[in-house]
This record gives structure tokens, sequence and C-alpha cells, in this order.
């Protein structure tokens, strides 16, 4: 099937998908009679964050606001950003060249005004590769914003998909506020110098990283998959980069204090959480997943390292773009 007879047919297929998620989740949260303080409504595109729906973890959250201001940028909407739950997007990021920050009062849910729009990514699992997924997704929003009215769009989609696209809408739209880079000023003094990094996601593996239904392994499984890891991560450090410091990050607690016996690895203290699944609105609790992804950033190089069960995490990919960095995923 050719590329154009392929976006057609997935298309009429995520048209159909779409709607049926649409209407209920319009007749959930919208109505006709709710009244607007808006006069006119612009013709706007909104990302939404506001815990009716989970558009997946940070890195996914972050490419999905990402990717919608690249289209509204290509196609003259409006762009704003309503990232109000679990926590405010701008208390650790805050508007840099492009004010994209709206207050409550400047969203409509009377549906003559409003439509939500939901476009979720499987990261090419079902729709062939993630360059075509993006590009059909692409496709339906085009074709579903054709009217006068504030889009409310709930995405993980991945438009921006090369670095230097995604590094350079990253810097326009978001500067670290002065809690959040004080962290991170905090954590690359101990750090020391230059740096490369290495992402590992366990989700549950390990026990301590209570997620959805995933299981944990057998006690006696644990400790060889940690044993396995570890090993991982020295035979990286000595083959390839013997003379840099290694921040490693985890979702696991548990794993990176085995880590304390290794002088060249640097961990961020602090507690692991998964914002989809720790709905507490606590600005500290939150800090350390922005402080993980800006420190991740600024690294020389990003692994991700992936064995056994555990999960093909995206988080440094992410990282790796918002400052257009090498990164290497290891398979083992």
């Amino acid at each position: 099937m050719g590329l154009k007879a392929f976006l057609m047919y997935d298309i009429g297929l995520q048209r159909l998908s779409y709607a049926i998620k649409r209407k209920k989740f319009i007749e959930k949260y919208y109505s006709a009679s709710d009244v607007s303080d808006n006069n006119e409504v612009k013709k706007q595109i909104v990302y939404m964050a506001d815990g009716r729906i989970s558009p997946g973890g940070l890195g996914d959250r972050i490419h999905g606001l990402i990717s919608l201001y690249k289209f509204c940028k290509e196609n003259g909407f409006e762009f704003k950003v309503n990232f109000c739950s679990p926590f405010r997007l701008h208390d650790y990021f805050a508007p840099n060249e492009y004010n994209w920050d709206v207050e409550p009062e400047c969203l409509t849910y009377d549906i003559q005004k409003a439509e939500p729009l939901l476009i979720f990514s499987t990261f090419g699992k079902y729709h062939g590769t993630l360059v075509q997924e993006a590009t059909m997704q692409h496709k339906y929003l085009e074709t579903m914003t054709s009217a006068q009215k504030q889009y409310h769009v709930y995405t993980n989609a991945h438009f921006a998909h090369t670095p230097e696209v995604y590094s350079g809408l990253f810097h326009e739209l978001f500067v670290p506020t002065k809690p959040l880079q004080d962290a991170i000023n905090w954590n690359k003094e101990r750090i020391g110098g230059d740096y490369v990094a290495v992402t590992l996601r366990f989700q549950n593996l390990l026990g301590d990283f209570k997620e959805a239904n995933f299981k944990a392994l057998p006690e006696d499984e644990r400790q060889g998959l940690i044993e396995t890891v570890k090993n991982k991560i020295k035979e990286l450090h000595d083959s390839r980069h013997p003379d840099k410091k290694f921040l490693v990050t985890s979702d696991s607690r548990a794993f990176l204090d085995t880590l304390a016996d290794l002088d060249f690895v640097y961990t961020i203290p602090g507690k692991v959480v998964h914002m989809t699944y720790t709905p507490e609105h606590n600005f500290n609790l939150h800090l350390k997943s922005f402080v993980d992804l800006m420190v991740l950033a600024d690294a020389q190089k990003l692994y991700l390292l992936v064995t056994g069960k555990m999960f093909r995490s995206g988080f440094a990919q992410s990282a790796s773009f918002i400052n257009a960095k090498p990164y290497e995923e290891i398979i083992f």
C-alpha cells in the first residue's frame, strides 16, 4: 500500500476511533448551555493536561505540547497550554519567547465554541512507523480544525520528531523557573564537570515503583537483574567513557541506591514518582522529574539501557532532544 493510500485508510480508522472516544468525552465534560465569558471565540488550539485523561508521563506530555506548537506555527493558530494536573506547568517552566500560558477563565466548555480532540500515539505499533503515524495524526488534526473554535487537544503526538526541530521549539517555549534552575545548578555542581547519562526504566520489576498493574519480579530474580544492569553500567563506563562521570536516572530508587559504591556515578536525590499515578498537587514531589529531565538534557551523551522485561522508555530520548545531544539505546 502506498503512503497516500495508507494515510487515507488509516485516517478513516483513526476518525472512527477518535469519534467514539470524543463522543463520550463531550457527554461527560461539555455542554451546549454553558455561558462563556468570551464574546468572540478565537481560532485557538489549547494543549490540555487537566487530569481528565492522561497523555502519559512528563516526556510524552512535553512531546505532545511541542508537536502542537509546531502545528500552530505552521497553520496560523494561537497556541495556549492548560497544563494544570497534577501540577501547574508554569511552576517549573515559564514562557520564554512565546506566551503559552492560559488563564482558566479564558477556556470555554460550550460545545458550540469548543471542540475536544484526543490524539494519542501508539509509537508505530499499529500505524506503521512513528513518522507515518505522526504524518497521519498531523493530517487528522488539519481536517478537524477548520471551524472558528477553541480546540482542546489531548495528545502525546510526536510531530516534532527530529532533535533539531524539537530543540528550537522547546527553547522558544520554555525557560526553567528559578526554583527549578536552582535545583538543576545544585545537582550539576555536585557532578562537577562534563558527564554522560544513563537512564533505566524498571517499572515495578524491583517492587518499589507502583505503576498501573505491572508486576514485581520474584525476590530471587530481582538481585540478578540489579547485578546484570549494574555490570552493564560499569562496562559502558570502562569501555567508552573511562574519564567521565555518569549521571544515572531510574524509576527505581532501590536500584539507584545500589550504585553508591561506584565512585563515577552520580544520582539525583529524591523520591521517584510517575505523574499519572501521583495526583498530589505538590511542587516538591514532582520537582525531581523536571530536574532529571533538565540535567539529563545537558549530558554529553545519553544512553537508555534495556534488558529482560525492562521498559523501553522514551524519557531519555526526549531529554536528548532538548539540546540535540547524541542518544543511543543499548538492548542487551
